[in-house]
């Protein structure tokens, strides 16, 4: 069984003076096909009602009912309506058999379920008619395992004045088939998962072409979401590419790990040594030689088109750099490294001297790192402790992160038809002063301690992205970049802070 469960609904058949619509318990069964086969749900995670047409209030309360009740906290709930939809008195209404139901009404159920996240699809006419509370806030006192896909989304097939047409090449409707195609599409799996923003955003994609040939049936979607981050669903089995681990300790030195630096068809390594005792410059060149001779033969990639390409073939290029302990490799910071190439390789290039911080001695290439002493001392004494480090890391995230939603919520509504680009503008204008303060308060923080060093880049990668969404509606730049750029690049930057804070999540699994 998997954490994903889902209501499907369609509404064919009405007793209360509305046309049937036949399509849309094909509706039903196209999209109970979509969510087993791309989504890869079981047929008891999917609830059905309209397989046969009819769909009374009294039935879609009940299974509603059921549905939340057999979800746990940490599941995700789908739910999916197909029929007429309706405005009265300013309100939209989803439309039964026998009755209609308020859609705000049901929006705010799922608000406050407790099934951690919900997701709404609505194909009907005049969807876009509803609203959402807000936005979504990160605190301090929570982790983003806790944040991320916390939260409600709804993705309606049409805005607010629009009907939605059913399709005429297929017994369904318009929408539902390009949400199909999408929950279907494999070109958007990446390392086994999908998730919804890259789901919405390919049905707005094929949105835009059906209006581009049909003007005359223009249907716009509208996203709207309360939620952290984006949903991530496992939809296939994945395997990571597991890149070898080579360490080996000797008299004089530690080989601590080999990295594979390979580029088309040259192989090369970086390799990462301690020096055990003090070396003289001649001592690291034999160990270099030593090391270049045991790497030489490695078999170590990061990617399975590498392996298959250079595996069995000897190494042509090894950069060996010399720490004096583990902490100087964690930090990046050497005392020196040696180049080696073989033949095949531009020596000249390769070899190339300054006689000064870059030499040739016993016939050996080595680069010294004249700053090494002076950047060791400063991260010793300016590393801090690892509460305090998290702690202040986790007071600059609680803020960014929630204003990063902010800024997703008004690109949103951007993208909704519902701001202007003047009126996106003015509204990110008011929250750039805080993104910039708290991402040069990111770069004013105290060296993490080596154990959560990743979490912390992480983190400051994660900042960095947030700040990237202030430079593209700034009026600062605006004169810099076209429309079609400027909303080119925020959707590249969202991408990326979704993984981003994704990858943050990871990591803090090991503080």
């Amino acid at each position: 069984m998997s954490n994903v469960k889902a209501l499907v609904v369609g509404v064919s058949n009405y007793y209360i003076g509305a046309t049937n619509l036949p399509f849309c318990m094909n509706d039903v069964v196209e999209m109970k096909q979509a969510l087993q086969s791309g989504m890869k749900l079981e047929n008891d995670d999917i609830f059905i009602l309209g397989e046969l047409g009819d769909v009374k209030t009294d039935d879609f309360i009940s299974a509603l009912s059921d549905i939340t009740n057999s979800t746990g906290i940490n599941d995700y709930l789908l739910f999916y309506f197909s029929g007429h939809g309706t405005k009265i008195d300013n309100q939209h209404f989803l439309v039964f058999s026998d009755g209609i139901i308020s859609t705000q009404e049901i929006i705010e159920y799922f608000e406050r379920s407790s099934v951690k996240g919900k997701v709404v699809f609505l194909d009907c006419c005049y969807s876009g008619h509803f609203s959402i509370s807000g936005t979504s806030t990160f605190s301090i006192e929570e982790t983003v395992d806790d944040f991320a896909g916390r939260g409600y989304a709804v993705f309606s097939s049409s805005n607010s004045a629009q009907v939605s047409y059913g399709h005429p090449d297929k017994p369904i409707s318009v929408f539902t088939s390009f949400l199909c195609d999408a929950l279907k599409d494999k070109h958007i799996i990446k390392q086994g998962r999908v998730s919804l923003y890259d789901i919405q955003k390919l049905v707005r994609l094929y949105l835009e072409v059906w209006n581009l040939r049909n003007p005359d049936r223009q249907q716009h979607p509208i996203f709207r979401a309360n939620m952290g981050g984006t949903v991530y669903f496992e939809v296939q089995d994945y395997a990571p590419f597991y890149t070898s681990r080579i360490y080996g300790e000797y008299d004089k030195y530690i080989i601590y790990n080999v990295e594979p630096l390979h580029v088309g068809m040259t192989k090369r390594y970086a390799v990462k040594a301690i020096m055990k005792e003090p070396l003289s410059l001649e001592e690291i060149g034999m160990v270099s030689l030593e090391i270049t001779h045991k790497v030489k033969t490695a078999e170590v990639y990061d990617n399975a088109i590498a392996q298959n390409r250079l595996s069995g073939k000897l190494a042509n290029i090894i950069w060996v750099y010399f720490g004096r302990d583990e902490s100087d490799i964690v930090k990046n910071n050497y005392v020196c490294n040696t180049t080696w190439v073989d033949d095949t390789q531009d020596k000249k290039w390769w070899y190339r001297i300054d006689n000064k911080d870059t030499f040739i001695l016993n016939g050996i290439h080595f680069k010294i790192f004249s700053y090494y002493d002076s950047l060791r001392n400063f991260n010793q004494e300016n590393t801090g402790s690892k509460d305090d480090v998290i702690s202040k890391t986790k007071d600059i995230l609680a803020t960014v992160v929630t204003l990063a939603e902010k800024v997703i919520h008004y690109f949103n509504e951007h993208k909704n038809g519902i701001l202007t680009e003047e009126a996106l503008v003015q509204e990110i204008e008011s929250l750039i002063p805080e993104v910039n303060e708290y991402f040069f308060k990111s770069h004013n923080l105290d060296i993490p301690p080596d154990e959560i060093r990743d979490w912390s880049q992480a983190c400051v990668v994660l900042i960095g992205t947030i700040y990237d969404f202030t430079l593209f509606y700034n009026k600062k730049y605006l004169s810099q970049r076209t429309p079609e750029n400027r909303r080119a690049c925020m959707e590249m930057t969202i991408k990326q802070y979704y993984s981003d804070l994704e990858k943050v999540r990871k990591l803090e699994e090991k503080l």
